[in-house]
């Protein structure tokens, strides 16, 4: 149970700094992102679990709430964060850095997961676990890019 706060706390932190995305970054494009990255980590995580069968987790309500949580909070808003990072003026090896830190808390929720006994990777590693959240992030910014490239389209005064 101490868990389940713990991850109810770290998401209300997390959405709180979803509010201060959305000063630094277009409102549309933070909510849109945040959706697609739910269904990004929704799907690959259905997939990994049910149909492929690389992990196992028990049949717990308080098991499965304790990874939803952060699932749908703590997960999209440092993808999120990724992305605003990934965009932004800074160097490229900053960029990495960033990238690479935000990328292991990403994995280090897992591995938490797993070390506590919520869930149990049967033919998964931490390299592919790297692999799917970079994918994820592949993905987002790919979307992220062109979702804001079609709302400044659309704020373009047409004078003809």
């Amino acid at each position: 149970m101490k868990i389940l706060w713990l991850f109810l706390i770290l998401a209300i932190v997390s959405f709180t700094s979803l509010y201060i995305l959305m000063k630094k970054m277009n409102v549309t494009n933070v909510l849109g992102c945040y959706f697609f990255s739910n269904i990004l980590i929704t799907n690959t995580g259905l997939i990994i679990n049910l149909n492929l069968e690389l992990t196992k987790q028990e049949p717990s309500q308080l098991i499965l709430w304790a990874q939803k949580i952060p699932e749908l909070s703590l997960k999209p808003a440092l993808l999120l964060w990724i992305i605003y990072i990934l965009f932004s003026n800074r160097t490229i090896f900053s960029k990495f850095i960033h990238l690479l830190i935000f990328l292991t808390a990403l994995i280090s929720i897992e591995i938490f997961f797993v070390h506590i006994g919520y869930l149990e990777w049967v033919n998964w590693n931490v390299f592919y676990s790297y692999l799917r959240y970079t994918l994820i992030i592949l993905l987002l910014a790919t979307y992220s890019f062109y979702l804001e490239k079609l709302i400044c389209r659309g704020k373009e005064v047409n004078t003809s």
